[in-house]
């Protein structure tokens, strides 16, 4: 199963997939969780980490609360520096934010997290570090792609042409049976 939660002023969507034994990954936490610890609650759900599709602010604003209870926080190793530099676009957009690292560096690959296992696939435009998760037959795509356009390259580690070569990397997925999980 797949929770979707809108979080935050930014309305960024924040996923929660869960197995038959009640385990859990969470993509991309954004501003809310207590909203998200709800879901885990209600459904007695363990929590085998989160996976961030990028390191702005919006989408992992709730991290460094996940990670005190324990949880492991994993991100492409282009980002890891937005989640305690000043690359995370918080101060550009107004918010406040709690800087910490990440546990887990990844690469474009095979990542296995819990029980779970992904397809990484790095996809630079929105920022450097940007990534999509392949499960099954679900693609989560972060900022790469949105239900009716691409992600902002205006910012200061973006770049259309990288955005752009980044979508032909996912013309498998879009030409075939694949559900795609933006993150707004």
């Amino acid at each position: 199963m797949i929770y979707k939660l809108i979080l935050g002023e930014l309305l960024e969507n924040c996923y929660i997939i869960t197995d038959n034994n009640k385990n859990c990954v969470i993509i991309d936490a954004g501003d809310g969780y207590e909203r998200i610890m709800k879901v885990i609650n209600e459904n007695n759900l363990k929590i085998n980490g989160v996976l961030l599709t990028h390191g702005h602010f919006d989408h992992c604003a709730s991290c460094s609360k996940l990670q005190k209870d324990g949880v492991k926080i994993y991100i492409h190793k282009l980002d890891a520096d937005k989640l305690y530099g000043e690359g995370n676009l918080a101060n550009l957009f107004g918010f406040e934010f709690n800087k910490f690292k990440a546990d887990v560096l990844f690469d474009e690959g095979t990542l296995k997290v819990g029980d779970f296992t992904f397809n990484v696939i790095h996809t630079p435009g929105h920022s450097k570090g940007s990534v999509c998760f392949v499960y099954k037959n679900n693609v989560f795509c972060g900022d790469t792609i949105f239900e009716a356009g691409i992600g902002r390259t205006d910012f200061y580690d973006s770049s259309l042409p990288e955005l752009m070569d980044s979508l032909k990397k996912l013309d498998f997925y879009l030409k075939n049976d694949y559900n795609f999980f933006s993150g707004h």
